[in-house]
């Protein structure tokens, strides 16, 4: 995949705070131009997105997060 192909993100997210989530920070390609930062967020994952299957270090950056 090109850097410039926009990987898919839930588009049906009803979250206010959708664009906090790392499917919308991916689809925005945040990960190439802060990578530390999107280091933090997923490093010592706690949930899983039950969407994309993306793991998160914090609830409020997934769509559909159940604990792991």
């Amino acid at each position: 995949m090109s850097t410039t192909q926009k990987t898919p993100h839930n588009e049906a997210c009803g979250s206010d705070k959708h664009k906090e989530h790392l499917c919308y920070l991916q689809y925005e390609g945040y990960h190439f131009g802060h990578k530390a930062e999107y280091k933090a967020l997923v490093q010592d994952a706690q949930y899983i997105c039950r969407n994309c299957g993306r793991t998160a270090r914090s609830a409020d950056n997934l769509c559909d997060p159940v604990a792991l």
